[in-house]
């Protein structure tokens, strides 16, 4: 599991999710398990390489965005398309961080398609699991 610093700004949070956007852009979806906590709480989608690559699979996008089959996560830093990217950081009054939610883009183009993390205290910091993927 990748492990954030006890106070990651929104900046470095939202950087750690493009990581793992990246890796399942490059298909490597063994990795992308692995950067995820995995404790009580964490939704099953992400239980295992199988089941996230399954789970990604199910979604069709629809116009305006490309149709192109079949639908893969791509790259964030390339995507583009008729949607604006969601990526926003949620904090509790204290200031402490309680979830991260980020559009996943499709075939080059940002979707509707939203990963939402809560953001979990472990050993040395804070870590991301991944709580449920749905289209907003």
């Amino acid at each position: 599991m990748e492990i954030l610093g006890a106070s990651a700004t929104d900046a470095e949070l939202i950087a750690a999710v493009r990581r793992w956007v990246g890796l399942l852009a490059a298909d490597d979806f063994e990795a992308a398990v692995r950067f995820l906590w995995q404790g009580e709480g964490a939704g099953s989608m992400a239980v295992s390489a199988s089941s996230l690559r399954e789970w990604l699979g199910r979604y069709e996008p629809a116009p305006p965005l490309s149709t192109a089959r079949p639908a893969r996560v791509t790259a964030p830093e390339t995507a583009g398309g008729p949607f604006d990217p969601l990526e926003e950081v949620f904090r509790r009054d204290d200031g402490t961080v309680s979830s991260v939610d980020f559009s996943l883009p499709f075939n080059g183009e940002w979707s509707e398609l939203v990963a939402f993390f809560d953001v979990v205290d472990v050993p040395g910091g804070q870590a991301l699991k991944l709580r449920d993927i749905y289209i907003t």
